[in-house]
């Protein structure tokens, strides 16, 4: 069995004489409907309420329809004299044709009447904001809450008489990002040769041109580059390439987890030589030695002399050559021999 749906009774307001936009809201806070609004020609202020259906004080049930009867001039005012004539009993063809074609275009004459509101960032409707900031070269974002969107368009002349200065940048990227960044104009962080991990040339490591830093500048967010999604990086990028001058380049980098480091040059000739970003290898500065330091280095050291002791030998003992380890018999034998000797030995007188 289906349920039954208890509907709830209510009283219809009284809607004559109220402006067309205020009764509309009347009939919604009665919880009824607005069913058809028709024209009816009148000298009142166009828009008028004349009559209701059903009457003021009736007692419906809620979500009942409400029919409107609101003042209008008849398009017959802009015709010549001859047109608005009647026939002997009262009729008028062209008359009744004017009436059914402002029936059929009266709302893009409702919309004609309040153009202007268009043309507000504030009062128009939201899906024509994107067209109203076209006019601007401003792009909205489809995440921002309504009020942003407006509030954005609202401003974007001002941000375009800005364009290309480091403060309309500033701007953009704090609109687009909501974290305003550091620029720094006129540095550039490398110096035209740089070598990653890899050392693959073409690949991680860049060996550059000669830099004009009059066209160069650098970008800081107060971020870390963890914390940052890629698709926030991609936007990043493409809102400096759009609003920066075309002859400059730019550097993007993010806040470092310590604080005081900077830029530095990543390899010099005889000076320092690092591989990869942050990992030098620093060589350390020759220090001066004192007449003090070369006397004691001089003297021996407690350590040696034991160990010399230890191994037997003694620092004046005179070292064995070639000579003296070979045996007596191989020296004789190198020794010339007497040819009158016949037992191969001198005789001893």
């Amino acid at each position: 069995m289906a349920e039954l749906k208890i509907r709830q009774v209510v009283r219809v307001p009284d809607l004559s004489g109220q402006p067309l936009g205020k009764a509309k809201l009347m009939i919604e806070n009665a919880g009824l409907t607005l069913d058809v609004v028709l024209f009816r020609e009148s000298y009142e202020e166009r828009n008028t309420v004349l009559e209701q259906r059903p009457p003021r004080g009736q007692m419906v049930y809620s979500g009942d329809a409400v029919t409107l009867y609101v003042a209008r001039r008849s398009y017959t005012e802009l015709l010549p004299a001859i047109y608005r004539r009647s026939d002997a009993i009262g009729r008028n063809f062209i008359r009744d044709l004017c009436w059914l074609l402002e029936h059929i275009f009266g709302r893009i004459t409702d919309q004609l009447d309040q153009i202007h509101m268009y043309f507000d960032p504030h009062e128009c409707p939201e899906e024509f904001l994107p067209w109203l900031a076209g006019w601007t070269a401003m792009i909205l974002d489809m995440d921002w809450p309504i009020e942003k969107k407006r509030a954005i368009t609202k401003s974007a002349v001002d941000l375009y008489g800005m364009r290309g200065t480091v403060r309309g940048l500033k701007a953009f990227l704090k609109t687009f990002t909501g974290h305003e960044p550091k620029i720094f104009e006129n540095v550039w962080p490398f110096k035209g040769f740089r070598i990653e991990t890899e050392g693959l040339i073409g690949v991680d490591s860049v060996i550059l041109p000669p830099v004009h830093t009059a066209r160069c500048f650098i970008v800081e967010m107060p971020v870390k580059f963890q914390d940052v999604s890629p698709e926030m990086v991609i936007r990043i990028h493409n809102i400096i390439a759009m609003e920066k001058p075309a002859n400059t380049h730019y550097y993007l980098r993010f806040a470092v987890e310590t604080q005081g480091e900077h830029l530095r040059d990543f390899f010099h000739i005889g000076l320092r030589s690092g591989i990869g970003i942050g990992h030098e290898i620093v060589k350390d500065e020759p220090t001066e030695v004192t007449e003090t330091e070369v006397e004691v280095s001089s003297l021996p050291r407690p350590d040696d002399v034991t160990a010399k002791a230890a191994q037997g030998g003694s620092e004046d003992k005179p070292k064995e050559t070639k000579e003296s380890k070979e045996p007596r018999e191989s020296r004789d034998s190198k020794e010339p021999k007497d040819p009158d000797d016949k037992g191969g030995r001198k005789k001893k007188k």
